[in-house]
């Protein structure tokens, strides 16, 4: 009975624990998201609030939007990832060096395109490398590096070209075989 009591009591205390700091890391994130957030449409949305359950919500002038666009969730969703990320990164007490961000331009216009890659130009006092993978073309020129890499179905081997866009020069293709052989 008295084990039973002091474990009934210990687990009590942990979730009480566990509450308190996920609500204290929920309005951390949420306030670094929420810087990352404006950045990204031009003040537009100045806030992102997460509720219980970590679900994303986005403020216009204060206000709960009710719903947003496919666009603009990815910008929220970036936001919050890149809060993440720099919140695991500061309690490590690590600099991350590498952040991989996939296909994050899809939805998004022009505009907020451009915003994207100059939140990602900032962010190299955090991040050494930050790498984008994105199917979208008129990204390239804002970045410092293209790395295109092209499948040859006719050679059956893959082709990789490295640029600085803006240079005249290109770095020549490298190919690198794609079948294994004997």
């Amino acid at each position: 009975t008295a084990d039973r009591r002091l474990h009934d009591e210990l687990d009590d205390a942990f979730e009480d624990l566990r509450f308190r700091l996920n609500e204290q890391l929920r309005h951390e994130i949420s306030a670094l998201a929420s810087t990352l957030i404006t950045d990204l449409t031009d003040g537009r949305y100045t806030e992102l609030e997460l509720d219980d359950d970590y679900a994303i919500c986005v403020l216009e002038d204060g206000i709960r939007k009710p719903a947003i666009s496919g666009g603009e969730e990815d910008v929220a969703n970036l936001g919050l990832r890149r809060a993440i990320a720099q919140r695991s990164a500061d309690r490590s007490g690590q600099p991350f060096s590498l952040l991989v961000l996939d296909e994050i331009f899809g939805s998004l216009d022009a505009v907020r395109r451009q915003n994207v890659v100059e939140l990602l130009r900032r962010l190299h006092d955090r991040f050494e490398q930050v790498i984008v993978i994105t199917h979208i073309e008129s990204v390239r020129e804002g970045l410092d590096r293209v790395i295109t890499v092209r499948y040859d179905e006719e050679a059956g081997e893959s082709r990789v070209r490295v640029e600085r866009p803006g240079e005249a020069a290109e770095t020549p293709e490298v190919v690198v075989a794609a079948g294994v052989g004997e």
